[in-house]
């Protein structure tokens, strides 16, 4: 008796199993995982740090250094290669390919936590392993007859809030090539006769740079909260 005789003999159940198959199929597409980026593994972890205002060289030597000599004691790692730009530096560390990236992970944020008490004062490190969900997926540029750091403030406090309440956005970062400073020139005599130094000058103004409650009032029936900002 061929497959096809066997198949009309016991048509009910050729039915029911042709349907169960179809059932079993569709529910295990819908379990499958989904991403946008099929799923790679680099043997990579990239470190960026930020620290305000630096010029090049003072990152080299008080951030980039510091941080690539405490990497390059991780087990496994092969090659580690820096940049370091006005107020940034980016770190690529580089493992063996068989290497547990989990654990690597693990053992180079260690490291850089080990180090972060010696970097200068409001220095931001970031530890992440290279995966294709890091690269961007939309860019968005603004242009306009505003000054650069203006249309930098409107994406950090307009654009940036509203992106962020987009069901599934992740990440959202805002860049420019100019931002608002404040530039406070010490003068070292009026300093001297006064007993400070540079670090109480500093001190003082991170403790003035603070936004503070105040009060409350209402209005249309609604209460709000009055703010008093010293945030430069």
């Amino acid at each position: 008796m061929n497959a096809a005789a066997l198949a009309q003999r016991h048509s009910r159940a050729a039915a029911l199993l042709a349907v169960a198959l179809v059932i079993g199929g569709v529910l295990a597409a819908l379990a499958l995982p989904s991403s946008i980026y099929p799923p790679l593994q680099f043997p990579r972890i990239a470190i960026v740090i930020h620290s305000g205002t630096l010029p090049p060289q003072s990152m080299m030597l008080t951030v980039t250094r510091p941080v690539e000599e405490a990497v390059m004691s991780v087990p496994g790692i092969r090659r580690v290669r820096s940049r370091s730009i006005r107020g940034a530096a980016e770190i690529s560390a580089q493992f063996d390919p068989s290497a547990d990236m989990i654990v690597a992970l693990q053992q180079v944020q260690n490291r850089v936590a080990e180090v972060t008490g010696e970097l200068p004062t409001g220095a931001e490190v970031q530890v992440e392993r290279m995966t294709p969900a890091i690269f961007p997926v939309f860019i968005l540029s603004m242009t306009g007859a505003l000054p650069t750091a203006d249309l930098f403030d409107y994406g950090t406090y307009v654009l940036k809030p509203e992106l962020a309440r987009v069901p599934g956005a992740g990440t959202i970062e805002v860049l420019a090539s100019d931002t608002r400073e404040v530039e406070v020139i010490l003068d070292p005599s009026r300093m001297n006769a006064a007993g400070l130094t540079v670090v109480d000058v500093s001190d003082a103004l991170n403790a003035q740079n603070t936004l503070l409650p105040v009060g409350r009032f209402q209005q249309s029936g609604l209460q709000h909260l009055a703010l008093a900002s010293g945030l430069w």
